[in-house]
């Protein structure tokens, strides 16, 4: 978190403070980026007369001293100097343009790393809410992997992977059709009885919210179907999984995944299962040389 203090005597900051707060706020994100504006914090602090003195003579007028704290990967990392070298100079520039030109050449910017073990906000140690936010974006990831893993199970016909992505009671439900499957065996067997039951199966599901709460989550997918049944019949449905997850041992798992129909379009599909790309039994032609005319 970018902190900078500006200290300079009262009248050199009074009438200022807007414009400063502002230059040192662009200075830090045209370096660091926009990512950062929200982080950026600055303190002002004006000295009365008397109070800042060199050679032990009080001082009439003293180039303004710059104090900025940032975390200390900032200096660390391979691009280090160059990182320090623009943030010297973006501030320097921010404070000469703002309480003038003529102290350019003795303004003092000190900076300083901050170590996320030894600084805190809000009664916590910023290293704890960076670990913090690490495992919530594993933990989100993971979700989205155990989704996708899901929905290429269901595509694959592959059941016993699909099964394995419950915890041993989880339950698939289906209200709308009245289907209800209980444990990796009942999930198991509703997942071959759709295979046995349909000609035509594609769904494609887009990730939608997680909300985490330590070792559970909840979080809806979006998804759409095309489905043949044989025998007759044809769905073109969009839906959600409203889920529920769980941490296990083996990584996050399905606890229930319960299937909202939110539209639901039964006409005759006009296509046909894939193979080869016809049109009326006749395959497209290909083209294999460059147009001519």
């Amino acid at each position: 978190m970018p902190h900078l203090t500006v200290t300079a005597l009262e009248p050199q900051i009074a009438g200022h403070e807007r414009d400063l707060i502002a230059r040192l706020t662009r200075a830090v994100t045209s370096v660091c980026g926009e990512r950062v504006r929200d982080l950026v914090v600055v303190r002002l602090v004006g000295l009365a007369a008397g109070r800042w003195a060199v050679g032990g003579v009080p001082c009439r007028e003293a180039a303004p001293t710059v104090t900025f704290a940032i975390g200390e990967d900032a200096f660390t990392r391979a691009d280090g100097r160059q990182t320090e070298a623009r943030l010297v100079a973006a501030v320097t520039d921010a404070v000469a343009m703002t309480l003038g030109e003529h102290h350019r050449d003795e303004i003092v910017v000190d900076l300083v790393a901050a170590r996320d073990g030894r600084t805190a906000v809000g009664g916590r140690l910023v290293c704890d809410a960076v670990g913090r936010e690490a495992d919530e974006s594993r933990d989100r990831a993971e979700i989205d992997a155990l989704r996708a893993e899901f929905t290429d199970a269901a595509m694959m016909n592959d059941h016993d992977r699909l099964a394995g992505l419950f915890v041993p009671d989880g339950v698939v439900r289906v209200p709308d059709a009245g289907i209800e499957a209980v444990g990796r065996d009942g999930i198991r067997g509703l997942g071959q009885q759709r295979e046995a039951g349909f000609e035509v199966f594609v769904q494609t599901a887009h990730p939608g919210v997680v909300s985490l709460s330590g070792d559970t989550a909840t979080g809806r997918a979006c998804l759409f179907e095309a489905i043949r049944i044989r025998g007759g019949g044809s769905h073109l449905n969009y839906g959600l999984y409203h889920d529920r997850y769980l941490r296990t041992p083996e990584g996050w798992r399905f606890v229930e995944r319960a299937y909202e129909i939110r539209y639901l379009d039964s006409t005759p599909l006009a296509g046909r299962p894939g193979g080869s790309v016809t049109d009326d039994g006749r395959p497209h032609s290909v083209q294999t040389s460059e147009p001519t005319g």
